[in-house]
C-alpha cells in the first residue's frame, strides 16, 4: 500500500516539475537561477508546486522581484516562498547527490547510516545553496565574484542549517519506523519519505527566511 502511494506522489512530483519546465521554456523567470529552482520545487511539492509557480512567479513578473529586501519591512508571502524554495533547492540537490555516495560506499564512517547521510547532505547542501545564492546575487546586486560569494555564505548558512534540521528530524522518524534502518535508493518508499522530508525542511526554513528578509539580510529572488 505504501509503495503504491509512494509511486503516485513521486509521479505527481515529476509531472509537476515537467509542467513547470514546459512553462519556463516559454516564459523564463527574470531571475535566471530560479529557472532551476522552480522545477526542483515541483519535485517535492506535487501539484502545489505548480500552483505556487503560477501565482507566485508566473503572475507576478514585475520589477518588485528585483528589489532588495532591505527596502521592505514586511516581505510578502510570495517573496518568502521564493526565498525558501531557493534555499530548499540547494538542500534538495545536496541530498540527491549525497544518497548515492552513502549507498555506493556501503560504509558509515560515523557509525550511523543516517548520520553519514546527514553530514554528507549538509556539506553538499551548503555548497549547492551558496552557489545558487551566488548566481542570484551576481545578477540582482551586480556584486564582484568574491563579494557575492562571501555574501552568499553569510546569508544562506542559517537558513540551510534550519532546513536540514527539519528534514532530518523527519528522516530520523522515517528511518526508524518505515525504512527499518536502511538507505535504499531502489525502493520507492525511500524516495517518498525523502519527498516528505524535503517539504518538512521547507516548513522549518520558512520562518528563518522570513527573519532574514525582514532584516534585509537576504535578497528577494
Amino acid at each position: 500500500m505504501l509503495d503504491r502511494l509512494a509511486m503516485v506522489f513521486i509521479l505527481l512530483g515529476v509531472c509537476t516539475s515537467l509542467m513547470i519546465v514546459k512553462d519556463i521554456l516559454r516564459r523564463p523567470h527574470p531571475v535566471r537561477i530560479m529557472n532551476l529552482v522552480w522545477p526542483i520545487t515541483g519535485l517535492y511539492m506535487p501539484f502545489f508546486g505548480w500552483l505556487a509557480w503560477w501565482f507566485f512567479a508566473r503572475k507576478s513578473r514585475q520589477k518588485s522581484w528585483l528589489t532588495p529586501a532591505s527596502r521592505r519591512q514586511s516581505p510578502e508571502i510570495r517573496q518568502i516562498f521564493s526565498s525558501t524554495s531557493h534555499c530548499a533547492a540547494g538542500c534538495a540537490l545536496g541530498d540527491i547527490v549525497a544518497i548515492p555516495i552513502v549507498s555506493i560506499l556501503n560504509y558509515s564512517p560515523f557509525h550511523s547510516l543516517l548520520l553519514s547521510h546527514a553530514i554528507f547532505s549538509l556539506a553538499l547542501s551548503f555548497v549547492f545553496g551558496v552557489l545558487l545564492q551566488f548566481f542570484a546575487l551576481r545578477q540582482l546586486e551586480g556584486f564582484s565574484i568574491f563579494r557575492a560569494l562571501w555574501q552568499a555564505i553569510k546569508t544562506d548558512f542559517f537558513s540551510l542549517v534550519v532546513y536540514q534540521v527539519g528534514m532530518f528530524l523527519y528522516m530520523e522518524l522515517a528511518f526508524c519506523f518505515i525504512l527499518h534502518g536502511q538507505i535504499e535508493p531502489r525502493v520507492l518508499r525511500f524516495w517518498f519519505m525523502l519527498q516528505i522530508a524535503l517539504f518538512t525542511g521547507f516548513i522549518f526554513a520558512w520562518p528563518a527566511n522570513k527573519f532574514l528578509l525582514q532584516r534585509g539580510i537576504k535578497t528577494v529572488v
